[in-house]
């Protein structure tokens, strides 16, 4: 699996912005999946783990007496992601690996973790084999992926303005967002073998910065959003316009207080 197999690949200097922007709506659903899947003392990995929300929140959980990985394939989130200042105690790996061909033992993980990443694998079956493959017997392994991009108005508003005004797609290929969580989510892991799993819709109120200052920076952490900074000023400031008019409900005094959802998928091993 090379970068080019894989959906969501960004070069070194997104990574950066990543780390910085992302994260503000990312928590609530990696705190989510952390909480149901991690214990004290456990030794879990994060696959696809970009610059390590969800490895730095596992960390947290387990405590000096586990260990934690992440890993992901993509070299410069793996660097942002050793450049992040981490002194809470629990020693963190990283290692550049790809989902599909972890390089790790069978039942060498008590859980197993993924967030927002198995949506883009080039087989999402045969990620989750790899997840489930490198788990324990008895052990837990972990995903969240995009509910439909209607339940994240944040996501309508930022990718049809891409479309409008910049003539590009981010969402092609179909792969960000999952309508019927239940139905797809649940196929994915009954292809891989897996059969004692629980599918939960998400949501959470995140407070962002206004439009105008926060997407651009966010756009900056995006692989697909080079069109946006190739328009004119002017342009650029007419589609940021145009995106704060589609969330005029979620203004607040200070930004927007735009809800998200996300499936979160957990299994028994």
């Amino acid at each position: 699996m090379t970068n080019s197999e894989s959906g969501f690949q960004v070069p070194e200097h997104a990574a950066f912005h990543y780390q910085a922007q992302v994260e503000r709506f990312m928590a609530p659903f990696v705190d989510a999946m952390v909480a149901a899947t991690v214990r004290h003392g456990d030794s879990v990995l994060d696959v696809a783990c970009g610059t390590g929300f969800a490895t730095r929140s596992a960390a947290r959980v387990v405590g000096p007496s586990g260990t934690v990985v992440g890993s992901d394939i993509n070299a410069a989130m793996i660097a942002m992601a050793q450049s992040v200042p981490w002194n809470e105690g629990t020693a963190i790996v990283w290692e550049e690996a790809s989902a599909l061909d972890l390089p790790f033992q069978d039942d060498e993980f008590d859980t197993v973790i993924c967030q927002q990443g198995a949506q883009f694998f080039p087989d999402v079956a045969a990620g989750l084999v790899e997840m489930a493959r490198v788990t324990r017997t008895g052990g837990q392994l972990g995903a969240t992926i995009w509910a439909g991009i209607d339940h994240s108005p944040f996501f309508s508003a930022e990718f049809e303005m891409l479309v409008r005004f910049c003539g590009t797609d981010p969402d092609a290929s179909g792969t960000t967002f999952v309508d019927d969580g239940e139905t797809q989510i649940g196929d994915w892991f009954a292809t891989a073998g897996l059969s004692d799993v629980a599918v939960d819709l998400v949501g959470e109120t995140v407070n962002l910065p206004s439009v105008a200052e926060y997407v651009p920076q966010h756009l900056k952490a995006l692989p697909w959003s080079a069109a946006f900074f190739e328009l004119p000023i002017r342009d650029q400031a007419d589609a940021l316009t145009w995106m704060e008019n589609q969330l005029a409900d979620y203004h607040t005094d200070v930004g927007v207080a735009i809800p998200f959802r996300s499936f979160l998928a957990t299994a028994t091993i």
